[in-house]
């Protein structure tokens, strides 16, 4: 069951269109790891111009700063592929009538701007089992990061203790730009792609992110780790039906959501 429980960090949410369950997630039983430039927020998707920096001296003249802040833009941005989530309250008490507020698939933004104005659905995964299936799919392949968001604004400027736009020349020339692409995320993954402006808080973000060797997309097979699918209060009956069946015998808990006198409530028709 994905309702009634009280551990915050068991599950995790995913929102999509019933249109993407059918055809592709539940279809093939596989969840994408898309460019972090497919992300629609914009602090995301623009370019990052980096400055370049020398704790050696070195004539920082005879670096092309927009060509190289251009290529680590574009590489890190690129073939860095993530997945989003949201995530339960920490406040979860077990009562299903006082914690529907709290939970990560009862969100009505969330269902607006991802689950398709609430005709879609939100998959429902074990987060242990995903992580291990990810794990044991790609980690031998490509490093793997995977965590909550966090939310800050900042101002424009230097920021000496933000070093996650500067570029250590030093290094760079020792181990040339492949590997110091590897190095400089394993250093800054948290700032580069797990923080977002307080504006998103809400959302509960939760990301499973790689840095792979090409632009290309990456499917991981879920198969063990789906625990439930929530359907949004507009679903089409046909919608409902083609996902029963596409997940007949899995052990998938399904759910729909309703709306009682302006509440959030079950559906368990």
């Amino acid at each position: 069951m994905i309702i009634g429980h009280c551990d915050p960090h068991k599950y995790l949410y995913h929102y999509t269109s019933a249109d993407t369950a059918i055809t592709g997630i539940l279809k093939f039983r596989t969840l994408r790891l898309n460019p972090y430039t497919k992300t629609n927020d914009p602090k995301e998707s623009k370019d990052w111009l980096f400055d370049i920096g020398s704790n050696e001296g070195r004539d920082l003249s005879a670096y092309n700063r927009s060509e190289l802040s251009a290529k680590l833009s574009h590489e890190l941005k690129n073939k860095t592929h993530v997945t989003c989530f949201s995530t339960d309250e920490d406040s979860l008490t077990g009562n299903q009538a006082l914690d529907i507020n709290k939970r990560g698939f009862c969100k009505p933004t969330m269902w607006e701007h991802y689950g398709r104005r609430h005709t879609g659905v939100c998959l429902v995964f074990n987060r242990e089992r995903l992580i291990e299936q990810v794990k044991t799919q790609i980690a031998e392949r490509y490093p793997v990061y995977c965590g909550p968001v966090s939310y800050a604004d900042h101002v424009i400027g230097h920021h000496p203790d933000h070093q996650e736009f500067t570029v250590n020349v030093d290094v760079l020339d020792r181990v040339g730009v492949d590997e110091y692409m590897r190095m400089h995320l394993a250093e800054f993954h948290q700032n580069l792609f797990f923080e977002k402006m307080t504006d998103w808080k809400a959302e509960c973000e939760w990301r499973l992110l790689a840095f792979t060797d090409s632009e290309k997309p990456v499917d991981i097979n879920f198969e063990k780790s789906l625990a439930g699918l929530v359907f949004g209060c507009d679903v089409t009956p046909e919608n409902r039906k083609e996902i029963f069946e596409l997940n007949h015998c899995s052990g998938v808990h399904h759910v729909g959501l309703q709306w009682k006198n302006n509440r959030m409530w079950y559906d368990w028709n």
